[in-house]
């Protein structure tokens, strides 16, 4: 335990205070015990070291409050998601946001980020490194699709110029137009 004295205290009473705060009380009954009258100065001096360490620490309790009601709060908050049959929910949210974090950090750390779109993006020195890559593969994907609309467009105008009926002609006609 530590104790703490209010400088306000006279010396010669603070001094019997961190005196006898060091002895250790053996025994309760000391038959020859002197003891020395109180006088009311010292008597005031007492009263004001405990009001100092009231205050303090009510003060301490004061400061720490916040912090408690704040972790009472969360304790309220977590009885009712049970009540409210949402724990297990909020639990698998917490799990899933953990999750999140370590995929966010591990891909960060290979200079790969996705933003809020949902669209992946490199660092700048990734960037540069990757440009010319992802270029390349855009272009053979565009060229595929280009190709693939192309040989559909190609093979409905053969049809149309096979086909003897207007009713055959339409069928393939509408669904590309």
């Amino acid at each position: 335990m530590m104790l703490t004295i209010s400088h306000r205290v006279r010396r010669d009473i603070r001094d019997i205070i961190v005196a006898e705060a060091g002895k250790r009380q053996i025994n309760n009954k000391q038959m020859n015990k002197e003891s020395k009258p109180l006088t009311q100065e010292q008597r005031k001096e007492f009263v004001q070291l405990l009001k100092d360490s009231k205050t303090r620490l009510l003060g301490n309790l004061m400061d720490g409050n916040w912090k408690r009601r704040e972790k009472a709060r969360d304790v309220a908050r977590e009885e009712l998601l049970k009540r409210i049959g949402a724990a297990e929910e909020a639990t698998k949210l917490r799990e899933a946001k953990k999750a999140i974090k370590s995929s966010e950090t591990a891909l960060e750390k290979l200079g790969v980020f996705i933003n809020s779109s949902n669209r992946i993006t490199f660092s700048d020195d990734h960037e540069s490194e990757y440009s010319a890559e992802i270029e390349d593969a855009a272009e053979a994907i565009l060229q595929a699709q280009t190709e693939t609309i192309r040989k559909q467009y190609e093979m409905a105008i053969l049809n149309v110029l096979s086909t003897e009926s207007v009713d055959d002609a339409k069928g393939i006609v509408e669904p590309l137009v």
